[in-house]
């Protein structure tokens, strides 16, 4: 249990390593997106299928309850974690757009949570088609 633990965590860091060194030398010019997130994750759901963006909108709703019934801040702090985790996948090959210290509120408008029928990328699709985008996803990428 302890060495599926320990080799999850290690992946999980060459995920974010593999981001970083792939957006490093990303061009700062603010007028244009030269990044397209795939929407597409290797994270892997305890039931052996990988995240789509069914599962990502279902874990921010799970965020959201956690925050709302006051769970302990540990509990959700390691929940939020693994789902920066999942999201740095889900985002690549846009993967800096996911800060170390940006939060959940951050990239996702949650306060549309409500409306939304999947995400994706720091964003979320709406019922009426319609994709609103977190405050995390650059304003040329919107």
């Amino acid at each position: 249990m302890i060495a599926m633990a320990m080799h999850r965590r290690a992946y999980m860091i060459a995920i974010g390593l593999a981001a970083l060194a792939a957006c490093h030398n990303a061009p700062s010019d603010d007028t244009t997106c030269r990044c397209v997130p795939g929407n597409v994750s290797r994270t892997k759901l305890p039931d052996g299928t990988y995240m789509d963006s069914a599962a990502l909108l279902g874990k921010l709703r799970r965020h959201r309850q956690d925050v709302e019934q006051h769970r302990t801040p540990r509990d959700i702090k390691v929940f939020d974690d693994e789902l920066r985790f999942a999201i740095l996948s889900y985002c690549q090959p846009c993967g800096d757009w996911v800060g170390d210290r940006v939060t959940v509120e951050q990239m996702f408008p949650l306060a549309r949570l409500d409306d939304a029928a999947s995400a994706v990328c720091l964003g979320l699709v709406l019922h009426d088609g319609k994709t609103v985008y977190g405050d995390a996803r650059p304003l040329a990428c919107r």
